[in-house]
């Protein structure tokens, strides 16, 4: 399927995301607007111009992107943040893709790990029968592939803290306001598990004064 036939996000393949239109502003000031796609594993981005040549550009050279669905209009933002990859003894950063996903004081970002699951006859993971359902699986094989979100806060000063345990490590970000997010969770019957959730928390605490 071309870019051009795409009007929702497609994903030609496990890390690799299309859209039909899109922008990409770059740290030069100048904007890119064209069809996007987002090559997750190498982290870089692709426009797609009208002569049907194609621009990549890596997070280096990029402000941030954003990519639309049609004839919605529903748009992700992805920023290029400085990160330190993860590890937390080491000075070093390097330019880095987060897709954004909220507004605010806490600033929820995520990325995408990629794993597999043995579907053999002798894993127990056989008997799941709800994974045959994922548009990953393919009939026959032994394997499933399926996407793992990894969440992150960007605060304030621009620090990306990992959250290793969402939930634990949430309620630690949100210190005094703790207990008031908690009965907030608990009367709207929300999980730190699913992403429309996690926004919802996250907006709410930000929210408070």
């Amino acid at each position: 399927m071309p870019p051009t036939a795409v009007h929702a996000q497609y994903r030609p393949s496990i890390d690799v995301q299309e859209w039909p239109s899109g922008k990409v502003v770059l740290v030069s000031g100048d904007t890119i607007y064209g069809p996007i796609t987002f090559y997750r594993t190498e982290d870089v981005v692709s426009v797609l111009h009208e002569d049907g040549s194609k621009s990549l550009y890596a997070p280096v050279n990029v402000q941030y992107f954003v990519a639309q669905e049609e004839p919605s209009g529903r748009a992700y933002t992805f920023l290029s943040l400085m990160w330190n990859l993860g590890r937390d003894y080491t000075d070093f950063k390097k330019p880095t893709f987060f897709e954004q996903l909220n507004q605010g004081t806490l600033k929820l970002i995520m990325r995408e790990e990629y794993l597999r699951k043995d579907m053999s006859p002798t894993s127990p993971m056989y008997a799941s029968t709800h994974l045959y359902a994922s548009e990953n699986y393919v009939p026959g094989s032994e394997w499933i592939e399926y996407i793992k979100p990894l969440y992150y806060i960007e605060l304030p000063d621009g620090e990306i803290v990992t959250l290793r345990n969402v939930k634990r490590d949430l309620h630690r970000l949100f210190g005094n306001k703790s207990r008031e997010v908690r009965k907030y969770v608990n009367e709207k019957r929300l999980t730190y598990e699913k992403p429309h959730h996690l926004m919802a928390i996250v907006n709410y605490y930000n929210s408070l004064k």
